[in-house]
């Protein structure tokens, strides 16, 4: 005789995948109530459709951000449409997986797929439930954790998220920091160590040309400072701070009593700085 599944159950199932009630229902049925097997039915039969689905350009999504205190991790997550992208369960799809990437040190998206959270739940499964609600072709496209992570910031829109590791959070002046980092167009380095040499050199050598034919005693102090200018607009602790331009982020950062030690930064369909 089947199992009686009450509404409780259909929904607690639900709960757990996001995945319509019907199609829940249907699961349990076949699961004759247990709610595992349920789970590993609805898991196997929206992963089939996915794969049918695979074919279909992922060009829109959003960028899912977790920090916990000591480490942070950023991912980028596909779909086909920006209604998708926007929705609150696609959200939590790439939190989720942010989170298990963090908790997990994992930063390859293949493996985070099979990487388990606590729970016993795999990326794919996350993935897999996502699809069940928003019918999607859902893609993995990037991963990145640093350790540290303290504070971390998704624009509304979920197209730029950063994450930045410090040694507190300044009471909120981390944050504003992220928001600082999200709405920077030109963003190469924390500090200038991390600026490629090459880079460097050229800038130099145009500085130098731009400054023939003055008085060779100044020509170094005039490279100097545009060179100081050339840095402040690529290097997030010499760019002048975008809620108070009169200091720069390090400074900003120094009197909130905190050193911040690195960032991570997502744009959606842009290679990382």
């Amino acid at each position: 005789m089947a199992a009686t599944i009450s509404a409780s159950e259909v929904k607690s199932l639900r709960d757990k995948t996001g995945i319509s009630m019907s199609d829940c229902k249907k699961a349990l049925v076949e699961a004759d109530g247990d709610q595992t097997q349920a789970m590993d039915i609805l898991q196997k039969q929206y992963a089939g459709q996915m794969e049918k689905r695979a074919d279909k350009e992922a060009a829109n999504g959003r960028i899912g951000a977790f920090v916990d205190g000591k480490v942070g991790a950023l991912v980028e997550l596909r779909c086909e449409t920006d209604f998708v992208g926007s929705s609150d369960h696609f959200k939590s799809a790439a939190d989720a997986l942010a989170r298990l990437a963090s908790e997990g040190g994992v930063t390859d998206p293949d493996q985070l797929l099979q990487t388990k959270a606590d729970d016993g739940t795999t990326g794919q499964d996350i993935i897999a439930a996502a699809y069940g609600t928003l019918k999607e072709n859902i893609k993995l496209a990037r991963v990145a954790r640093i350790e540290g992570g303290v504070a971390c910031y998704v624009h509304h829109n979920g197209l730029v998220g950063t994450v930045i590791a410090a040694d507190g959070d300044g009471g909120g002046v981390a944050k504003q920091i992220c928001m600082h980092t999200a709405a920077q167009q030109t963003l190469d380095g924390l500090n200038r160590d991390d600026i490629d040499a090459t880079d460097v050199e050229k800038a130099r050598e145009l500085m130098k040309d731009q400054a023939k034919g003055k008085p060779e005693t100044i020509v170094e102090k005039i490279v100097s400072g545009k060179m100081d200018k050339w840095f402040g607009e690529r290097v997030l602790l010499e760019q002048p701070f975008a809620l108070d331009d009169k200091k720069t982020v390090g400074q900003v950062a120094k009197d909130a009593g905190i050193a911040i030690s690195g960032y991570l930064k997502f744009e959606l369909g842009v290679k990382s700085n």
